[in-house]
């Protein structure tokens, strides 16, 4: 006979997990330390005069303050999931491994000033209590009508984004070549319908996602077939290599997110990953593998918000306060051109568009304060994910929501939420319910009831 683990033994199980994942999210910060020591500033060190990797100034007191930043972010971050396994910690982990833990590196190495990265410490604090703490809201099932509506739509927006592909030039310009990507990209945007700056991002990040995971959970291989197909059409069709990514790493959610050791699987994997692809450039002087997987993985979501931080704190350079978005009509923008182009002339001399996260958005619109400003509508929208998703499985919410949640750590927050698509995740995994817990029940009289009796 089988017994059910005491209390006790629940306990020492939780504080096994998070001691694994902490040490692993450390061994992580330790080999991407080595990494830029060793690979990344000294083979595209001649980007530090743009301030995109700083210059090495090792402090052994520094380098200690910034284990000991990472190592409390770890245990918080373990304890918090563990304790409570959610949906919205897909967005957490992404956010904490790509952009805080690269972030802490090039602070532990360089002479960076604390203040930003404490701010960004902070803020990511607020978003695990809002998301950890706060009770979950009771969101009411959907109606037949709002899920036929909804799925109407969806079938709509397929039909016009694919059908607008086609009549614009898709089939000319399909390719799957990595190496062109950018020409095909070129051709696209001039030839782009109405809407479908919003449509095919929402087609490829969401809705495509979202068949593929529902395939996934029912076992159907023809789902799961049809949506990977249509994903490569709208890849081939648009050269956005993000949408070769989105399929893996939903995939890779959904069965690794419902593990019990999931934290340490992810850190340990991604040691993997880095380690893997410097001994490639070791063994055959590729730089591909390192230049993707640690260069532009890790350090370059870090630095662009270190970049932007170093611009707008800058006495001159004038907060944005959102006059780019919805107060435009209150307030005048004080730059001649977007935010990303100023950024690129100043640093690099050259017109093009450096992305950066949403707390480095945050910062450009409204200093320190819009850091917590953004995180509480962040953790609100997330915190709305996992109340609207607390009845499916949380491993498949968070494979739908993985593409979205990634978007944040290179795109401003209202950037991520409506063209990348997470306010729709939110929506169609509140539809997504209604689909998977079948036909409601009709409610038996107080009579029936007793009659049964």
């Amino acid at each position: 006979m089988v017994t059910a683990p005491t209390h006790s033994e629940r306990d020492r199980f939780l504080v096994t997990r998070i001691i694994a994942a902490s040490a692993a999210a450390v061994l992580l910060r330790a080999v991407l330390d080595v990494s830029y020591v060793t690979y990344v500033y000294p083979h595209f060190g001649a980007f530090s005069s743009a301030g995109l990797f700083p210059s090495l100034a090792i402090s052994g007191s520094r380098m200690a303050e910034s284990y000991i930043v990472t190592l409390l972010l770890s245990l918080w971050l373990s304890f918090s999931l563990y304790r409570q396994w959610r949906p919205s910690g897909i967005a957490l982990v992404l956010y904490f491994t790509v952009v805080i833990l690269p972030l802490s590196s090039l602070y532990g190495l360089t002479g960076l000033s604390p203040a930003f990265v404490y701010a960004v410490a902070a803020s990511f604090s607020l978003l695990l209590i809002m998301t950890g703490v706060l009770p979950r809201v009771k969101v009411p099932r959907p109606s037949r009508v709002f899920v036929l509506m909804g799925t109407t739509l969806l079938i709509g927006m397929s039909v016009y984004v694919y059908g607008t592909l086609l009549l614009m030039g898709g089939v000319e310009r399909l390719s799957f070549n990595l190496l062109s990507v950018y020409e095909v990209r070129a051709e696209f945007v001039q030839s782009m319908g109405p809407l479908m700056g919003y449509f095919v991002p929402w087609q490829a990040t969401v809705a495509n996602i979202l068949v593929l995971c529902y395939g996934l959970n029912r076992r159907n291989p023809w789902l799961i077939g049809i949506s990977c197909i249509a994903q490569l059409a709208v890849f081939g069709m648009t050269g956005q290599k993000s949408f070769l990514l989105a399929p893996v790493l939903a995939s890779g959610v959904y069965f690794v997110w419902h593990r019990r050791n999931t934290l340490s699987y992810t850190f340990g994997g991604l040691v993997l990953v880095v380690v893997g692809a410097y001994l490639v450039f070791l063994a055959s002087g590729n730089h591909l593998p390192p230049s993707l997987f640690v260069r532009r993985l890790f350090f370059v979501p870090a630095a662009n918000h270190l970049i932007y931080y170093d611009f707008f704190s800058q006495t001159g350079h004038p907060l944005v306060m959102l006059s780019n978005s919805f107060l435009a009509p209150f307030i005048r923008f004080p730059y001649e051109m977007p935010i990303t182009r100023v950024i690129a002339w100043a640093y690099w001399g050259r017109d093009f568009s450096p992305n950066v996260g949403y707390l480095g958005d945050a910062y450009a619109h409204f200093g320190f304060m819009g850091m917590f400003l953004f995180s509480m509508v962040l953790g609100f929208v997330l915190h709305t994910l996992d109340s609207v998703g607390r009845r499916l499985p949380p491993h498949l919410v968070a494979a739908v929501a993985a593409m979205p949640s990634m978007a944040l750590v290179n795109s401003a927050l209202f950037t991520s939420l409506f063209t990348h698509g997470l306010i729709l995740t939110v929506v169609v995994v509140w539809l997504l319910r209604a689909v998977m817990e079948g036909p409601r029940r009709p409610r038996q009289s107080s009579l029936e009831l007793n009659s049964i009796r």
